[in-house]
């Protein structure tokens, strides 16, 4: 089952940027009394003399012929003062007390600003209610936002408890992304996935996953996705043994029982060197014919050009477990050559796997590009297969590692 859970659900980093404002008269204009305690809070400021600037604030605060954009611009102005001084749970009660101001109040040059600063600091102080909304307000704000703040609207979103709107703001960081030759941030398909879980759409979260591992090939994003797939409908024996080698070739840390899975079907099928590998990750012990098996291996490579295909495909698969690749690669190929082998994928599968041990991932991608699975779970098995040596081939740019999840 897919984790609940984001890995990685919010970026707490302020980008309100210089904390000083100045006060240009432009309609609407700012009444008299306001005007001029805000401009003695800002030369307080200057000096850094914070409570004489506070002192002002609160002088502004007293006018009594205040409109709702002299509320505004004070809420604001006090939010800069607590940002410079580095108390943000006070910029929080100012900057959201600005981004809750009738909308009618706010001139259109200046609701990105407000509601920016509103959705960052309501994050920081996890006011996750407060923050979706200030999310639709400044996604809808012209021009949008930039990439930053619209990732940050999608977290707050999420957080808030609004699993559409999340997804779907998400995915159109995602889209947007792609259009622009860029790389998405992977906190981006985590809330789409973990939206989905919270809707009980698995299908749809682990399709998501499925994403994630294509996109940035992340252990542990392999090692979720693979232990899920060990328990999809229809696998075959040799499927078990293909998503072994998948999870040592990524590294995934997968649990000691998905291990026991793997070991136990290499040693049913009589492919000793892969179960050896899944023992030293909590597999069981490879069968006692290992050692008679791996010590006649240079006789049964010799044997091979004398055997059909059905041998040496199984040869190769034996090569592979031993860590002899470039072997492994030669006897598949030789396996193709003689015909007779059961499973018409075998070799190939053997032969994508040997050449992405050997380092050839583009050479690999072809490869498995060119195979037609017999079956859905077969089918999954090679398109992971698929992601893997195309990641290999071409890494993706890394991410910034996001903040904790909440």
């Amino acid at each position: 089952m897919i984790s609940k859970s984001v890995r990685a659900a919010v970026t707490a980093a302020l980008l309100l940027g210089s904390a000083s404002f100045a006060y240009a008269q432009t309609a609407p204009k700012l009444t008299s009394g306001v005007q001029k305690a805000l401009v003695e809070a800002q030369t307080a400021a200057k000096k850094q003399d914070y409570p004489a600037a506070m002192a002002a604030v609160e002088k502004a605060k007293g006018v009594s012929s205040r409109t709702p954009y002299d509320d505004l611009q004070i809420n604001r102005y006090a939010m800069s003062l607590y940002v410079q001084q580095k108390d943000l749970t006070n910029a929080a009660t100012y900057g959201e007390a600005a981004a809750d101001i009738d909308p009618a109040a706010i001139p259109e040059t200046e609701k990105s600003a407000v509601y920016t600063a509103g959705l960052q600091l309501a994050l920081n102080a996890k006011h996750y209610d407060k923050a979706a909304k200030y999310a639709k307000l400044v996604t809808a704000t012209t021009p949008p936002p930039d990439a930053t703040i619209q990732a940050m609207a999608a977290q707050a979103l999420y957080l808030g408890g609004d699993f559409p709107g999340a997804q779907a703001q998400a995915q159109k960081n995602i889209d947007a992304a792609k259009a622009g030759g860029k790389q998405p941030v992977r906190t981006d398909f985590e809330i789409i996935m973990s939206s989905q879980v919270q809707q009980k759409n698995q299908a749809a979260a682990e399709q998501t996953l499925e994403q994630m591992v294509a996109t940035f090939n992340d252990p542990k994003d392999w090692a979720q996705f693979l232990s899920v797939s060990l328990g999809v409908k229809g696998m075959r024996d040799i499927d078990y043994l293909y998503l072994g080698r998948l999870m040592f070739a990524t590294g995934a840390n997968v649990p000691a029982t998905d291990m026991q899975l793997v070991g136990s079907n290499a040693n049913k099928l009589g492919f000793y060197g892969d179960a050896e590998q899944a023992q030293k990750k909590g597999g069981p012990a490879p069968d006692t014919r290992m050692a008679a098996d791996r010590k006649s291996i240079p006789q049964q490579i010799t044997a091979g050009a004398k055997q059909g295909g059905e041998y040496n495909v199984k040869l190769a698969q034996a090569l592979y477990g031993y860590g002899m690749y470039a072997e492994a690669e030669t006897a598949a190929r030789l396996a193709k050559t003689k015909g007779d082998v059961k499973d018409p994928t075998e070799a190939d599968m053997v032969i994508g796997m040997s050449q992405q041990a050997q380092g050839k991932y583009s050479e690999a991608a072809t490869t498995f590009g060119g195979i037609t699975a017999p079956n859905p779970a077969a089918a999954r098995v090679l398109r992971l297969w698929g992601h893997h040596v195309k990641a290999k081939a071409q890494p993706a740019t890394a991410a910034a590692p996001a903040a904790p999840a909440q």
